[in-house]
């Protein structure tokens, strides 16, 4: 095995001295209801979206659609913005490095009605079924990346997919996040599979989809390190931040195993998602004659559309701490956290099994224009948890509803959607907003407004039913969200500008460790933002980002200023070979950054602490040749440091006690395939 691993490590080496070509983004001429492109940009989004391998290859025509979503998209074949293949946002905080609990830096609050279970710090490592892509191609795709980062840090990623007949599409995504961490217990394991398919009948009264998501997260935890004070120590050994001493975890070795997974202290999360969708059309055919061979080509226009939506998820999130030998002589948790373990080995555990079944009729009033139609539904949601050794069972019945109206010539876009929970344990849950969209015209623009109300009960893991650790009892009110704001985007001159203003009543949070609290008065943030592309001189762009977002709470804890900035040298050189090299920042304004509870899987509200850090700083090269795309990126370069000799040392930090890593180089190979 160490001798296949040696030859799959020479391999990528030389490889690593091929160039590939890359290709500036387009920007969106429209949006979704989920802010996603639509129209003809959508579909140009990825660029060239690979039509073709080369000058003498086949063509291949390849397309997808989101799964809550009928607009179709190009592949993504640019290369400018590294973050858009990397698993970790590039607004997120985590915590030690790659695999770690993150959160985003840019508001972004679940407003989710019903049933949540409350663990989101590893979204960022899950696939979701909101992100599945619906593919539908004329020959078999696939697409390979590697990214080999420092201190053996891995990341694989395999995508194939390809029609069995013309309407019958499959496709399979795996991938694989290992780093065994650079600081001590801090090594992480993330897998993902996802198989989506999608057909239809040869007469497209019948069609449907299907997909299976299996997420495995495991995270060691090691609670941050004793102090800070270790950071600027003149002891070398603490040059080596590995060996600084953390809280959990005890004395645990460094291993680069790629293959080692062992979680002694930390978080397993495991999920299985079966989602199912079929749905018959009733309506009218219709034949068209071609001029150019007199043949007839048949429609087919749904009038009435009866749709079965089957859903099954499985859930399983613990906690473990096997470093506890005996109940009662530790002294940690009370010290750092608050309170005493009970249990040896010590875990939490909530697992939860949810099974849904909804029905909906469609109506489309114009056989024309099938982007006009109204739904109506209902749904039945039986849950079944777990929660430690106790069982708790309940039910939930819901209504929902939605209008789209699309015009034909794109000039206008309204959606109206909404559900209510009528009976169980979230009758009064509700969401309802809606939004709408015109074109401006051809060099003016696109201006989206939106407006959204939700009611919800807060997470499962504020209720005092849940086996994880909350000292005061559970009981809390429905939060009240309501979200209003707009976005304006103009392709020609590369400018985004959004706005969006949150109300929340009954706000749910941590103030501490092991305290749960609801704040009762309102409170509000604001946020914008602004996006810009500004050409600086033939090949020199500047790709400029900044959010502003005050809020009105001690309970919420933002960073005032967001900025990302990309200096980049760019262009098509050599005729087939694209470049984009330059240096990225990122930086946010100093604030109270949210603490971080391992044993909860929670983010703490702390006001104690001001984390204010250097601007993050990335030297990055990226290339792609025809199909070929290398990514070579120096990130951390701000924490280099001369007091101590050279080094990067000057660490930052996402939260109190939880360094982020010195200097970082990242060598990512994309290579995608048409059989």
């Amino acid at each position: 095995m160490a001798k296949d691993r040696a030859w799959l490590l020479l391999c990528l080496c030389l490889l690593s001295g091929v160039t590939a070509l890359a290709q500036d983004p387009v920007r969106p001429t429209g949006l979704d209801s989920r802010g996603r492109p639509t129209g003809p940009a959508s579909r140009m989004q990825g660029g060239d979206s690979l039509k073709r391998r080369d000058d003498l290859a086949d063509s291949i025509t390849i397309f997808y659609r989101m799964i809550d979503s009928s607009r179709t998209m190009g592949i993504d074949s640019g290369v400018s913005d590294f973050y858009k293949r990397f698993p970790l946002p590039f607004d997120h905080l985590n915590i030690g490095g790659l695999g770690g609990a993150s959160r985003s830096l840019i508001f972004s609050p679940n407003v989710k009605p019903g049933f949540d279970a409350g663990f989101h710090a590893f979204d960022a490592f899950r696939f979701q079924l909101q992100d599945t892509r619906l593919f539908s191609t004329t020959r078999p795709y696939t697409e390979f990346d590697y990214i080999l980062g420092s201190r053996s840090e891995q990341t694989i990623k395999i995508l194939h997919t390809q029609n069995i007949t013309p309407a019958w599409n499959a496709s399979f995504e795996y991938r694989f996040v290992n780093q065994p961490g650079h600081f001590k217990n801090n090594n992480t394991s993330h897998g993902n599979i996802r198989f989506g398919s999608n057909f239809a009948t040869r007469n497209k009264r019948y069609s449907g989809v299907a997909v299976f998501i299996s997420n495995n997260n495991r995270s060691s935890e090691n609670g941050g390190i004793v102090s800070d004070t270790f950071l600027n120590s003149t002891n070398a050994a603490y040059n080596d931040r590995f060996n600084i001493p953390v809280w959990l975890g005890g004395d645990g070795n460094y291993s680069s195993n790629f293959f080692s997974t062992a979680v002694n202290t930390g978080n397993i999360y495991k999920q299985q998602h079966i989602y199912l969708q079929h749905q018959f059309d009733f309506g009218q055919k219709d034949s068209v004659l071609r001029k150019e061979d007199s043949s007839y080509a048949r429609f087919f226009y749904p009038r009435l559309r009866i749709q079965h939506t089957f859903n099954f998820r499985n859930e399983k999130y613990g906690y473990i701490d096997n470093a506890i030998t005996a109940p009662g002589v530790d002294t940690i948790y009370p010290s750092r956290y608050g309170f005493t373990p009970v249990d040896v080995p010590f875990s939490l555990q909530d697992g939860w099994r949810d099974i849904s079944n909804e029905a909906a009729l469609f109506f489309f009033p114009e056989k024309d224009n099938q982007n006009q139609y109204l739904k109506l539904g209902a749904g039945l949601q039986l849950l079944q948890g777990t929660l430690g050794k106790a069982l708790l069972n309940f039910s939930n019945t819901y209504l929902l509803g939605e209008y789209r109206f699309r015009t034909r010539n794109r000039k206008w876009d309204i959606n109206v959607d909404g559900r209510l929970y009528t009976t169980g344990e979230y009758a009064g849950n509700y969401t309802a907003g809606g939004y709408v969209a015109t074109s401006l015209g051809k060099n003016a623009g696109i201006l989206q407004l939106r407006f959204r109300n939700t009611n919800r009960t807060p997470s499962f893991v504020f209720d005092d039913r849940s086996a994880f650790i909350a000292a005061t009892p559970g009981g809390f009110n429905a939060e009240n969200w309501t979200r209003a704001g707009g976005t304006y985007i103009n392709p020609k001159i590369g400018l985004t500008l959004t706005g969006d203003y949150y109300i929340v009543s009954n706000y749910t949070y941590w103030k501490d460790y092991i305290v749960p609290a609801q704040e009762s008065s309102l409170i509000s943030v604001l946020q914008v933002s602004a996006e810009k592309k500004f050409r600086l001189a033939k090949h020199w762009n500047w790709y400029a980002q900044l959010v502003v977002q005050p809020e009105t709470a001690d309970a919420i804890n933002l960073p005032l200023l967001y900025m990302r900035n990309r200096i980049a040298y760019e262009g098509l050189f050599f005729k087939n070979l694209n470049l984009s090299t330059g240096v990225e920042f990122r930086y946010y304004s100093p604030f109270t950054a949210d603490d971080w509870a391992p044993f909860n899987g929670q983010w703490v509200v702390q006001n104690n602490t001001t984390i204010s850090n250097r601007p993050d700083i990335a030297g990055f090269l990226h290339l792609r040749i025809k199909s070929f795309r290398l990514f070579t990126r120096l990130e951390n370069l701000n924490t280099v440091s001369f007091d101590r000799g050279f080094g990067f040392l000057n660490n930052n930090l996402s939260a109190p006690l939880y360094p982020t890593p010195g200097m970082v180089f990242r060598l990512g190979i994309y290579w995608s395939f048409v059989n």
